[in-house]
């Protein structure tokens, strides 16, 4: 009898022993930062799987959510099936109902009235820009070697881009027009380059060039401080922090470097500027903030290394 009440002592025991690891270990969890945090609903204008430059933002977007630790869901603006310019999304980042991120060029008086989270995701390579020309044009190009030179030039641009008035401060002569035009007025020879991201300016001829009438300077780049960054809707400093802890945190750890590598939409670019020594025309750009441009100067990495 004696060892029978011995063995249900024992058994009792560890049965409570047992009871209370679990006990305290649900507190623990109970206490953690993670069961405690809200999760961060991120609403991303203009989310377009099928375009790479935008699905290249979101795997940016979520690389850095999942390095914060905070718990997140990401989805796209809640708004009308319908063209939806820079400005209108500008609006509705600012208002935060139907979106509340915005990846967009830096240095855009459109985002003064937005929350600028500082880090260029491209780590600069957004300042890398590359003429697409015209068989005439072409050909003029090699005479090309500074910036004087391609002032005797003109320059098709957008109507309101950051690039626009970026050129226009440098005395570039510039023709502007809606994005799709620019390239049918190029071919027409209304002007004589048109100045393109190194992420899209292969794709583009791709799209918009099947006749081959149109091809890029070799040999030819364009830099000025400039990249993309997200801004948010002000106040929301759950987005702005979270967000830039982990941007912080993937550029340390070479992850963002390593999606740069192996993107579909900036792979190429990359392997197309390493160890190449084009002709490299600096211009000025004073569309900055000064948080704009400390972190483009903090944050970048050598495109040709």
């Amino acid at each position: 009898m004696s060892r029978d009440k011995s063995s249900a002592r024992s058994v009792a025991a560890v049965l409570l022993v047992l009871a209370m690891s679990l006990l305290c270990a649900a507190f623990a969890r109970a206490q953690s930062p993670a069961a405690n945090a809200q999760v961060i609903e991120i609403k991303l204008a203009d989310l377009n799987d099928d375009n790479p430059l935008i699905n290249y933002r979101k795997a940016v977007l979520e690389l850095a959510m999942r390095a914060s630790g905070r718990p997140f869901s990401i989805k796209g603006c809640q708004v009308a099936d319908v063209a939806t310019s820079d400005q209108r999304y500008v609006e509705l980042v600012q208002t935060g109902q139907y979106c509340n991120l915005l990846a967009t060029s830096a240095g855009s008086g459109m985002t003064r009235s937005l929350q600028a989270i500082p880090f260029p995701i491209y780590l600069g390579g957004g300042g890398y820009r590359v003429l697409l020309a015209n068989r005439h044009s072409l050909e003029r190009a090699r005479s090309i070697r500074s910036l004087d030179d391609l002032r005797a030039f003109t320059i098709g641009s957008g109507i309101g881009w950051v690039d626009t008035s970026i050129m226009q401060s440098n005395q570039l002569k510039v023709v502007q027009s809606n994005y799709l035009n620019l390239f049918e007025m190029l071919k027409a020879g209304r002007f004589d380059f048109y100045n393109r991201s190194i992420f899209e300016a292969a794709s583009e001829l791709e799209t918009y060039d099947p006749a081959h009438q149109l091809a890029i300077v070799p040999d030819l780049v364009l830099y000025y401080p400039a990249d993309l960054f997200f801004y948010t809707t002000p106040g929301r400093d759950d987005i702005r922090d979270a967000l830039l802890d982990g941007l912080r945190k993937i550029h340390r750890n070479r992850a963002l470097l390593d999606l740069i590598q192996k993107h579909r939409s900036t792979r190429d670019a990359r392997l197309a500027m390493l160890g190449t020594h084009p002709r490299v025309i600096e211009l000025k750009n004073d569309r900055l903030t000064p948080i704009e441009h400390q972190a483009i100067q903090t944050y970048k990495m050598d495109w040709f290394k």
